[in-house]
């Protein structure tokens, strides 16, 4: 009489053009973001930010494709892509990357081995040198 119960499956996410979201985001699904995001998001998938999609985040993710802005760091355990539309201003740690030309990537990166699984402790510890870097060269520059 009644149908089995079907697992469900995750479904991708769309932030379409003419939208913001502020917040945070956890999610197993893909994610592309084509409108505006301010927050945090952790995502078990592939996240793609379209070339018209600006997102003022921390990101953590398996995969990132960028093409449009994004502000702020990221952690990706497999392959950061940057196109040539794409613009990185943060700092990313990161198993692989690919920076295409005209791309725009102004940070640090951090790489990391596929056989070395980093804890979330290290990746606070990676973000805290990064940062202290970062200051200590404003400082510098500003005299």
């Amino acid at each position: 009489m009644f149908k089995e119960t079907k697992r469900l499956t995750a479904t991708d996410t769309l932030i379409g053009q003419g939208t913001i979201f502020e917040g945070s985001i956890q999610t197993e699904a893909n994610l592309r973001i084509e409108g505006e995001f301010h927050g945090d998001i952790t995502s078990q998938s592939e996240i793609i930010i379209g070339e018209y999609g600006v997102a003022k985040a921390e990101i953590k993710c398996l995969n990132l494709t960028i093409a449009g802005q994004l502000h702020g760091d990221v952690t990706v355990t497999g392959r950061l892509i940057i196109t040539p539309s794409g613009q990185l201003i943060g700092n990313a740690i990161v198993q692989s990357i690919i920076v295409q030309e005209g791309a725009n990537f102004n940070g640090e990166c951090k790489m990391i081995s596929a056989t070395n699984k980093v804890s979330t402790a290290d990746v606070e510890s990676i973000n805290k040198n990064l940062e202290n870097k970062a200051e200590n060269r404003k400082a510098k520059q500003a005299g």
